[in-house]
C-alpha cells in the first residue's frame, strides 16, 4: 500500500499512523491498561479507543490512565454493539480490534498483525492466540477462525448487515462477508499472546454460563449464515440466471415441396 507522507510524497511501507485501535471492554479493569499500553506511541496506531460496555469496575479509569480515549456506554449492550460504537468514532479507514482481556500483547505483535492489511496483503487479518499444544494449533485449519484481534477496513465493516452484528456472532459474520465480497482473509497463530479465561474473571459458574452463551452465538450465526443465507443466495442466483437466460431461437420450418403459391 502506498501511503502519502506528510511532505506530500508517496512512500511504499511508510510508517505514518493510519490505524484506529478499538478495544471493547466490559469489566476488564485488571487487564485493559496492558492492552492499551503497547499501542500508545506505536508508529502505525493513530488513536486508541476503549469502548466501555457498561462496566461497574475500574475499566474506565484504567483505560484513561493508560492513555486511551474512552467512550462509555450507559449499559451493557454486548461486544458487537461496543465494536460498532468504536468504528463510528474512529477517524481512520483501517481499524484494529483487540479484546480487553489480553495478556502478553507487544508492539512487535501489533506491527505483525496490522501491516498485513496496511500493506494490502489481506482485506482482513486475524491473530489467533497460541494454544499450548501443537495439535490444538493445527485444528485451526479445520475450525472457524475466531479471534478478537483482527484488522480490517471500515468499508468492509459497514458491508456486513446489521442483523449479523450481535454479541459474539460478529466474528463469524466478518469471516463470511469478507470472503463473500471477494477479499482475502488471513490469520496467524501468535505465540505468547493469551487471555484471561471467563471462568477466572467471573467465577466458575458465571464464567461457564457466559462461555455457553458465546458458544450458542457461534452455532446460531453459523446456521444462519452458512446454511440459511447461503441457501437463500443460491436460490436467488438460480432464479436470476433463469430470468436473464437468452431465449433459444427456434428454427423456421420451410414450406413443403410442391406446394402452390397462394398468390
Amino acid at each position: 500500500m502506498n501511503i502519502t507522507s506528510a511532505t506530500g510524497g508517496s512512500r511504499p511501507g511508510s510508517t505514518r499512523r493510519i490505524v484506529s485501535a478499538i478495544i471493547p471492554a466490559h469489566n476488564e479493569g485488571q487487564t485493559v491498561a496492558s492492552v492499551v499500553a503497547p499501542m500508545i506511541g506505536h508508529p502505525l496506531i493513530d488513536e486508541v479507543i476503549v469502548v466501555d460496555d457498561g462496566s461497574s469496575d475500574g475499566t474506565i479509569e484504567r483505560a484513561r490512565e493508560a492513555g486511551a480515549t474512552v467512550i462509555s456506554l450507559s449499559e451493557n449492550q454486548g461486544k458487537a454493539a461496543a465494536m460498532s460504537r468504536g468504528v463510528r468514532a474512529a477517524r481512520n479507514e483501517i481499524i484494529f480490534f483487540a479484546d480487553a482481556d489480553l495478556i502478553g500483547l507487544t508492539p512487535k505483535m501489533v506491527t505483525g498483525i496490522v501491516t498485513q492489511v496496511t500493506e494490502g496483503s489481506y482485506g482482513m487479518f486475524v491473530a489467533i492466540r497460541g494454544r499450548r499444544t501443537y495439535w490444538a494449533n493445527r485444528l485451526l485449519h479445520f475450525t472457524p477462525i475466531l479471534g478478537g484481534e483482527r484488522v480490517l477496513t471500515k468499508s468492509l465493516w459497514y458491508q456486513v448487515p446489521r442483523i449479523y452484528k450481535k454479541n459474539f456472532q460478529i466474528e463469524i459474520a466478518l469471516n463470511f462477508f469478507t470472503k463473500r465480497l471477494g477479499q482475502r482473509m488471513g490469520f496467524t497463530v501468535v505465540h505468547g499472546l493469551r487471555q484471561v479465561i471467563k471462568e477466572k474473571k467471573r467465577g466458575i459458574w458465571l464464567g461457564l454460563w457466559q462461555r455457553l452463551l458465546m458458544c450458542k452465538d457461534v452455532v446460531l450465526i453459523g446456521w444462519r449464515i452458512y446454511v440459511v443465507l447461503n441457501l437463500k443466495l443460491l436460490i436467488e442466483g438460480a432464479i436470476e440466471s433463469s430470468e436473464t437466460a437468452e431465449p433459444v431461437e427456434q428454427p423456421v420450418k420451410s414450406a413443403s415441396r410442391g406446394s402452390s403459391d397462394p398468390s
